[in-house]
């Protein structure tokens, strides 16, 4: 066996290069294909690359193995002998020659031969390739096993690569079988499966995948100009994956032939292109890829892992549980859970670990291979995480402590949450406004089973299985086995500290003994404990104990309801346990059918294997979801409520989580991150800051403020161009080459409406932050002798203290304050006020029910009509409060015409879906 290291002598080179051929040689089985079978038009495209023809060439007719088939090569203006050497060969090989008279693309090249092709298939072939015995029998072999077949590759392995800068540890090793992705930085990259790996000889034949190199690639004419051939918007990268996508696309499926075996000498072409060229060349050919197949692929990705289909990823999905502790001993609920129905999602196919809060280094620092992550404990913060895949889900799944996981601050960023019960569902729903899925505990049946063997040793009439973790437990109150003419036993730690129950202690039993303990009892006591018990949620030990073929008897009372519709026997009392024990141990029958009746409910709706299938639809259909995130242009989250946008952003994510988007809110220092890796859309609320658009999303700017500092580079960086200006975006329209619709700002009318509060009683109200210069109408109004209540950060020694009543009002309290003042004063920067942008302020103080006087703006009278009053000078607006504070019954009559239906949320997250889909 030799060693392949990139220190190999000749001899070794040789006998590897041997073992390779003879290897593949041996389990060839050559189809017998005659001269009526399917021509192939054989296209390979040169450009001074006469070695690698020669290479090529060699005995090209005895290694073809196939009757029927023409080459033609494409020659983009060759300075060296390669003309001459083909032009020699046209004799011995059908042969055609292209002669071009400039470098022209990979695409244009095959493009160009495709059209003058006579076969009925073609076949993309590198002039850098050594074909070996066979390799287009076993190729066309593949192609016509179904008529769904697409594309076909073969099996590249590099050959003697020790003169290559790069690759020179990959001698005579695998390069490819295949084309998968994976996600790197926001981009989800192809790669060649089996690179670097060890030459082996697959079991399988035809392995299905997403893509496959040009370098050897085959399909049928018809289906080549079905998807209109190789793009030619790529120059060497990326064009034969976007190809084999589009064949997916079509409904076809892309093959790899493994025993169709080729060495391929690509280093030696890639290393001697001139770097910046290829840098250049490859950012243009990757943005290109990033526009067109983003999207898509980020979801097939997940989903082909999501079903095991080894398509898109080698790799199967991969589930991380954050638990307590691991291992045989452990004592911790949190991870038998783990372990069951981590055993479900092995039956996917899919992989487990574990983070463990005792056990691990660092339980932060998450592998990159991990793609759903589900924390069963609070103290984890997900904020906190460190991974490479941006891709990456997390799920939280409450068992109990629901208070505690829901005051977290990271709580709101898990991308799903599951819930143990209806009632805690609710809770969650209500406190968070996160949707939350019911996901109960459950059992496993192929553990917990009436076959199991009992143990003498634990046999009792009625048991207990838990802790005692210095938390008030009910059951401590609520049994007493000494006024009971029956056998217990209590199993579990730290109960000898009770001096009822010492003497029934049997210790600490490990998990994999527990099924065993209820195979020794007739009856098992479940104890819901106090963070559980009011939320309705079931203890594993109920699901366990049934599917064992044990009575159950609970305190649980509310779970008992909602999970088990009222068939499990509850207690309440110390009097109601003894009751329920003594009917059930001494009515044999009656006790047989419960257990029947208890048994069948279970097996039938609460197995892990359930649960399992349950986790799987929620996460098709986050997948599946929409995806948005949003930049609001805030410093940092800690000054965030100070910023409007951030509200505007909020209206805007709660519809469209309404729609079942996704939405992710990214601050500035957060916008060229990859936290939006996943995310299809971005959505850029425009004012002072600017953002550079990622290729891989499509990107919508909202212009809102600020429009001076646009450009019109700017807006054509976009897919989409909405203006918070009639006017402007009119004008806008005009200059740029990016669809440009007006979208004005808007209220929410579930935040803003009618609610007087004294506290916020006032003559007149400003709102808003001086940003250390006057406010136009606080500037134009001052002095006055009025009651004006000025809130906003920054006043300070600008205007007399007595007018600055705050910093902040919350934008909860808005409302109350928008409705109890007489007048509520509005004004606008500058540009704004002369290209039409009218504030948010004017929307929800109208919804509000607020009498507004603002400064003159382009187009406010075309959209609130005489809702709003206006004024173009001091003088005006000192006559407009006095008129307006003691002639109130004008105020009504303008009131009266507000109409802001078409001015809402909802109405803008209609534009955003119909522009998403």
């Amino acid at each position: 066996m030799i060693k392949q290291d990139y220190k190999l002598t000749e001899s070794q080179k040789k006998e590897l290069y041997e073992s390779i051929i003879n290897q593949n040689a041996l389990n060839i089985d050559i189809e017998n294909f005659d001269d009526n079978s399917p021509s192939v038009s054989i296209i390979i495209i040169n450009r001074n690359g006469l070695k690698h023809l020669e290479r090529l060439l060699e005995d090209f007719e005895e290694k073809i193995q196939y009757p029927h088939y023409e080459i033609i090569v494409v020659d983009n203006a060759s300075r060296d002998k390669s003309l001459d050497f083909l032009e020699g060969l046209s004799e011995s090989l059908p042969l055609k020659l292209i002669k071009n008279t400039k470098n022209e693309s990979f695409s244009k090249s095959n493009n160009q031969a495709a059209e003058i092709a006579r076969g009925d298939y073609l076949l993309l072939l590198n002039n850098d390739v050594e074909p070996t015995y066979g390799w287009l029998n076993q190729m066309m072999k593949s192609a016509l096993q179904s008529d769904d077949v697409g594309a076909v590759g073969a099996k590249l392995v590099y050959p003697d690569c020790s003169a290559s800068r790069y690759n020179r540890r990959n001698s005579f090793k695998i390069q490819h079988t295949g084309i998968a992705f994976r996600e790197e930085n926001g981009f989800i990259k192809p790669h060649n499966i089996g690179n670097g790996d060890a030459f082996t000889i697959d079991n399988d034949e035809n392995i299905a995948r997403a893509a496959i190199t040009a370098a050897a690639l085959l399909v049928s004419k018809d289906k080549f100009f079905q998807v209109d051939g190789l793009d030619e918007g790529y120059v060497y990268g990326y064009e034969d994956v976007d190809f084999c996508l589009k064949l997916l696309k079509k409904g076809y499926k892309n093959i790899c032939s493994s025993r169709a075996l080729l060495f391929h000498y690509e280093f030696g072409t890639q290393e001697s292109d001139r770097n910046n060229e290829v840098k250049k060349r490859r950012l243009n050919n990757r943005r290109l890829f990033q526009e067109r197949w983003g999207k898509w692929l980020r979801r097939k990705l997940l989903l082909d892992k999501l079903n095991d289909n080894r398509i898109f990823s080698p790799k199967p999905l991969k589930v991380t549980f954050v638990v307590t502790e691991t291992g045989e001993n452990s004592s911790a609920g949190d991870y038998f859970t783990a372990l069951s129905l981590g055993k479900s999602f092995k039956k996917f196919g899919w992989e487990i670990d574990y983070l463990s809060r005792t056990e691990s280094e660092d339980w932060y620092e998450v592998d990159p291979d991990v793609d759903v992550l589900i924390s069963l404990l609070d103290a984890y913060d997900i904020r906190r995480i460190r991974c490479e895949n941006n891709l990456l889900i997390k799920v939280a799944w409450p068992r109990n402590w629901l208070n505690r996981w829901i005051a977290h601050p990271d709580f709101v960023d898990f991308d799903l949450v599951l819930a143990t019960s209806e009632t805690a569902c609710r809770y969650i729903e209500d406190k968070t406004g996160m949707k939350t899925d019911l996901l109960p505990l459950a059992t496993d049946p192929e553990t917990f089973n009436p076959e199991v063997a009992g143990n003498r040793q634990w046999e009792s009439d009625y048991c207990f299985t838990g802790s005692y973790w210095k938390d008030p437990r009910e059951i401590v109150e609520m049994l007493d086995p000494e006024s009971l003419p029956y056998t217990f036993k209590l199993f579990g730690k730290n109960w000898d500290e009770f001096e009822k129950l010492k003497d029934y202690c049997e210790g600490f039993v490990n998990y994999h003994d527990i099924p065993r303990v209820y195979r020794s009892t007739r009856i098992v006591v479940d104890d819901a404990n106090r963070v559980t018990k009011e939320y309705g949620s079931v203890n594993s030990r109920v699901f366990d104990a049934i599917a064992s073929g044990v009575l159950v008897v609970t305190n649980g009372d509310l779970g008992a309801e909602e999970t088990f519709n009222g068939i499990l026997p509850v207690y309440k009392s110390k009097e109601e346990l003894k009751g329920l024990l003594e009917f059930y141990l001494s009515h044999e029958e009656e006790r047989k059918a419960k257990i029947k009746e208890l048994q069948d409910f279970v097996l039938s709706q609460h197995t892990y294997d359930q649960r399992a299938e349950k986790i799987r639809e929620c996460l098709e259909n986050y997948i599946r979801k929409r995806k948005m995130a949003i930049k609001i242009p805030a410093p940092s989250w800690e000054e965030v409520e100070e910023w409007g946008d951030y509200y505007l952003a909020l209206g805007l994510k709660k519809e469209l989580e309404r729609k079942d988007c996704e939405v992710v809110l990214q601050v500035l220092p957060e916008w060229d991150g990859d936290g939006d890796a996943r995310c299809d859309t971005v959505l850029v609320l425009r004012g002072l800051s600017r953002y550079q658009p990622k290729p891989q999303h499509f990107n919508i700017m909202w212009n809102i403020s600020h429009p001076d500092e646009v450009t019109i580079e700017e807006y054509n960086q976009y897919q989409h161009v909405f203006i918070a200006s009639q006017f402007w975006a009119e004008e806008i329209a005009q200059r740029v080459d990016v669809p440009v619709e007006v979208m004005l700002q808007c209220t929410d009318p579930e935040l803003f409406y009618p609610d007087p509060d004294d506290k916020y009683k006032h003559d007149l109200l400003f709102v808003g932050n001086s940003r250390g210069v006057h406010r136009k109408i606080i500037k134009d109004l001052l002095p006055t002798e009025e009651d004006l209540a000025v809130y906003g950060a920054g006043w300070e020694g600008l205007i007399d203290k007595k007018y600055i009543k705050g910093e902040h009002i919350p934008n909860k309290e808005l409302r109350k304050a928008y409705s109890s003042c007489k007048i509520l004063l509005c004004d606008h920067w500058d540009d704004m006020r002369d290209k039409g942008f009218l504030s948010n302020r004017l929307f929800d103080a109208s919804a509000s029910g607020a009498f507004i006087i603002s400064d003159k703006v382009r187009g406010v009278e075309d959209v609130f009509g005489d809702t709003v009053v206006t004024y173009d000078n001091p003088d005006y607006l000192q006559s407009l409060t006095n008129y307006y504070l003691i002639n109130d019954e004008k105020k009504e009559e303008s009131l009266d015409r507000t109409d802001l239906f078409n001015f809402t949320f909802e109405k803008r997250v209609e534009l955003i879906i119909k522009l998403m889909d």
